[in-house]
């Protein structure tokens, strides 16, 4: 079921509910490089060239320009640029004014805390149609022991002014763990005085290819973490994480609670991107979302988009089929974000649910039923 207030006077919903009616692409994302800037110990993508040898290679500008002909095309306007840090593709600028010829509206979807003044000014000359730069922290310090860049910070809200220098719709999201939870404030105070609204985001996963190589789970906050940061505002934070230890003993006795009818029909939980969009990684593979990625899929460069995109409508039945845990689960009206992408992220399978994503709604549920909470969270719009 795809859950979504939509806005008839809105252009962009009204082609995303076309494009969902016939089960044609509108979005696609270009996860270009695994290459970053920054080494951010929770990242689920960044490697060196060595590790990243075992599982492809990066595709050549040529095989990109000749998939962005394809996708345009086959009827995509909306196209996501993505990384690792996307400006480090080799052939960026290139790749990126041609993208910007075709008619693409593109969003850059960065770090924004390494641009050289030649992709400054391709930027100028052909500027996105939205800038998404995630934050790290709010000062130098934090961003030294998250990303491993003593200036991050710095080089990270010069370039965010500069986007707005160009007039760039720019949207920003903190991505909080353990090492940089008390910036919480630090952040919010930065966004005031950039007059920029900002997502939280606590949701961490695992390095998509092999758990070892981030520090993802062992720095991520705890569900009892979480919880506790959504009930306090950005000022409280620290109160919030020392009070997670007590509501951590909530999940002591913890198991989820099922419903015996198991039903008559297959419930799916088909999202928009399930039905509009696709997301192409840097060696070549293919699948809904981002989220999917590690999950097989094909390969639009041997086989073409077209191809591709049936093979995806093929595979929305396997995929999205919502496993009976969470289709009997007696917190499924309040489950937040445990689709298949997540389901995935989370365990290597969209068979079975992420006992992580369970503790977390499980609790933010016994806030809210001791009047703690007035409504969940909201998780960012997937598109």
């Amino acid at each position: 079921m795809i859950k979504k207030q939509w806005n008839p006077d809105s252009i962009k919903d009204r082609l995303q509910l076309k494009a969902i009616q016939e089960k044609r692409p509108l979005s696609c994302t270009f996860e270009l490089t695994y290459r970053c800037n920054f080494n951010c110990r929770m990242c689920y993508i960044h490697m060196t060239d060595e590790q990243a040898s075992k599982y492809g290679r990066l595709r050549t500008l040529e095989e990109w320009l000749d998939m962005a002909r394809q996708i345009r095309d086959a009827g995509v306007l909306y196209l996501t640029l993505t990384g690792g840090e996307c400006t480090r593709y080799p052939d960026f600028i290139d790749l990126y004014e041609q993208l910007s010829q075709m008619g693409f509206l593109i969003t850059i979807m960065s770090n924004a805390g390494g641009y050289s003044e030649a992709i400054r000014d391709v930027f100028r000359r052909f500027p996105p149609h939205n800038a998404a730069i995630t934050l790290y922290g709010g000062s130098n310090e934090t961003y030294q022991k998250v990303t491993g860049d003593k200036s991050g910070f710095d080089k990270t809200v010069d370039n965010i002014r500069f986007f707005k220098s160009i007039r760039v719709p720019v949207s920003l999201t903190f991505t909080m763990i353990k090492q940089n939870a008390l910036d919480y404030p630090l952040v919010g105070e930065l966004c005031n005085e950039l007059n920029q609204s900002f997502m939280l985001i606590t949701d961490i996963n695992a390095h998509r290819f092999d758990s070892s190589l981030s520090d993802a789970l062992s720095c991520r906050l705890s569900p009892a973490e979480r919880a506790c940061v959504a009930l306090r505002p950005s000022s409280e934070v620290a109160i919030a994480i020392n009070e997670a230890k007590e509501l951590e003993k909530k999940l002591a006795d913890f198991k989820l609670e099922l419903n015996q009818d198991q039903g008559n029909e297959t419930e799916m939980d088909y999202c928009i991107g399930s039905c509009s969009s696709c997301a192409i990684a840097w060696n070549g593979k293919m699948n809904n979302c981002i989220s999917l990625l590690g999950l097989s899929g094909p390969d639009p460069f041997e086989i073409g988009f077209e191809a591709a995109w049936e093979q995806l409508l093929k595979n929305r039945t396997s995929v999205f089929k919502v496993p009976d845990e969470c289709s009997r689960c007696k917190m499924r009206s309040d489950c937040l974000r445990n689709c298949a992408g997540r389901r995935f992220e989370g365990t290597g399978s969209t068979e079975r649910p992420d006992n992580y994503v369970c503790e977390y709604t499980y609790l933010l549920k016994s806030l809210k039923n001791q009047g703690f909470l007035t409504e969940f969270p909201a998780s960012p719009e997937c598109n």
